[in-house]
């Protein structure tokens, strides 16, 4: 009686150490399925501003604006499990940039310009189980800022986002639908000097004007 007692003992926790075995082995299949993501994106970015002062800057006191515009890309993409990836992003905009006076006058059209951004970031997807999954992700890089005309020369700056969306995927598991917006941000140089003394001597520093930009754009998903 006791050994059969010790079989069925034996027997009932085998069985709830597959239970609790079986997610974990899920999870680690369909890591093992899928790692990469590749995703061509195309869509639509509005904003980019920036204030400029008379007196310290080869424009009069103003704003200039990027127009809204067609942007398009790509997104690498590294699953690593528990619903993350860590993603590769490019994302081109080809626009016009315009200058507005602060003063009574027309606005001028200074030609095209393109703005790049190169950046690594994080994904977060939430729920399991659904065709749908919902993300929220962040990135860090640079952002390439080009005047089309040859005369002026292009700035690279350091520049992040912060964004969200959502992933579709089909039954076979290795297309997808994803759509994505996103808030791009990008310190640049505000032409606005400060000036301070203190024991070591006297120190010049210029001020930082923030440009930011929207985004959202969708493409097809290819998993392998």
């Amino acid at each position: 009686m006791a050994r059969r007692l010790s079989v069925i003992r034996s027997a009932s926790m085998g069985f709830a150490l597959c239970l609790a075995a079986s997610p974990v082995q899920a999870q680690l299949e369909e890591v093992s399925e899928k790692r990469f993501e590749v995703t061509p994106v195309f869509g639509y970015g509005w904003g980019g501003s920036f204030e400029t002062d008379a007196g310290t800057s080869v424009l009069p006191a103003g704003e200039l604006n990027l127009q809204d515009s067609f942007t398009w890309g790509g997104i690498l993409s590294f699953l690593y499990g528990m619903n993350g990836a860590i993603e590769l992003t490019y994302l081109r905009q080809d626009t016009d940039i315009e200058f507005n006076p602060v003063t009574a006058g027309s606005t001028t059209d200074l030609g095209g310009f393109a703005v790049n951004y190169i950046q690594i970031g994080g994904r977060q997807g939430f729920g399991r189980g659904t065709a749908l999954q919902p993300f929220i992700d962040v990135s860090l890089g640079i952002g390439i800022f080009d005047p089309k005309a040859e005369s002026v020369g292009s700035e690279t700056r350091f520049s992040w986002s912060v964004g969200g969306g959502a992933i579709y995927m089909m039954k076979n598991g290795r297309t997808g639908i994803r759509t994505d917006i996103k808030l791009w941000v990008t310190p640049v140089p505000s032409g606005d000097y400060g000036t301070w003394c203190d024991f070591y001597g006297c120190f010049v520093a210029e001020g930082t004007a923030w440009v930011t930009q929207g985004q959202l754009t969708g493409g097809l998903v290819f998993a392998f």
